[in-house]
C-alpha cells in the first residue's frame, strides 16, 4: 500500500471497500494475531505477562506511528481512540468482519487459557484458580483500560503492567 499514488491506490484497490479490507488485514488483524503481536514466553505465567505487555506497548506505538496525528493541527485527536473506531468499522465494512473479530477474540482468550491452566497446573499460582475467571479478569481489565485510556493519550503500559502483577499476586496466593 505505501508508495502508491491516490490514482494507483484505486487501480490497485478496485473498490472503497477492497481498499478498507486490505488495511484492516495488514494493521488490525494481523498487527492483533497474538502468533504476531507477542513475543515467546519460558512457559511461566509471569513472564508471559511481562511479553504480553511489551507485545501490547509495540503494537501501540506502531499504530500511533501510523495515525500521525499532528496534536497542533488535530487537538484532542487520538490515534488510539481512533484504532478502537476502526474496530467498529470492521462490524460495518468488512464482509467477514463479525467472524474475523470473533475469531481474533477467540485466539486471544485462548492463549491467555493455555498460560493460565498451565500456571495453575505447575503450581505457579493457586490451584483452586478457575482459569475461566482468571482469564476474564486480564483480559476485560486490558480492554477496558486500553478503551478508556485511549481517548487521553493511549493506554499507561507500565499502569496495565501494575494491574496484572496485582492479579499475578492475588493468584499466588
Amino acid at each position: 500500500m505505501v508508495g502508491l499514488s491516490k490514482t494507483g491506490i484505486f487501480n490497485y484497490y478496485p473498490t472503497k471497500q477492497d481498499l478498507f479490507v486490505a488495511v484492516t488485514e495488514k494493521y488490525l488483524f494481523s498487527a492483533q494475531d497474538p502468533k504476531n503481536k507477542y513475543g515467546s514466553s519460558d512457559g511461566t505465567l509471569s513472564d508471559f505477562i511481562e511479553k504480553y505487555v511489551q507485545g501490547v506497548d509495540r503494537t501501540m506505538k506502531e499504530i500511533v506511528r501510523l495515525g500521525n496525528i499532528n496534536k497542533d493541527a488535530m487537538p484532542g485527536k487520538s490515534a488510539n481512540a481512533g484504532y478502537f473506531n476502526l474496530f467498529q468499522q470492521v462490524l460495518f465494512y468488512h464482509p467477514e468482519g463479525k467472524e474475523k473479530l470473533q475469531q481474533l477474540f477467540d485466539r486471544e482468550y485462548d492463549l491467555w487459557r493455555s498460560v493460565v491452566r498451565r500456571a495453575v497446573e505447575s503450581g505457579e499460582i493457586n490451584r483452586n484458580t478457575d482459569v475461566e475467571h482468571a482469564v476474564a479478569l486480564f483480559r476485560k481489565l486490558f480492554v477496558g483500560i486500553s478503551y478508556e485510556m485511549s481517548f487521553f493519550g493511549g493506554l499507561d503500559v507500565n499502569l496495565l503492567k501494575a494491574q496484572f502483577d496485582y492479579i499475578y499476586g492475588l493468584l499466588k496466593k
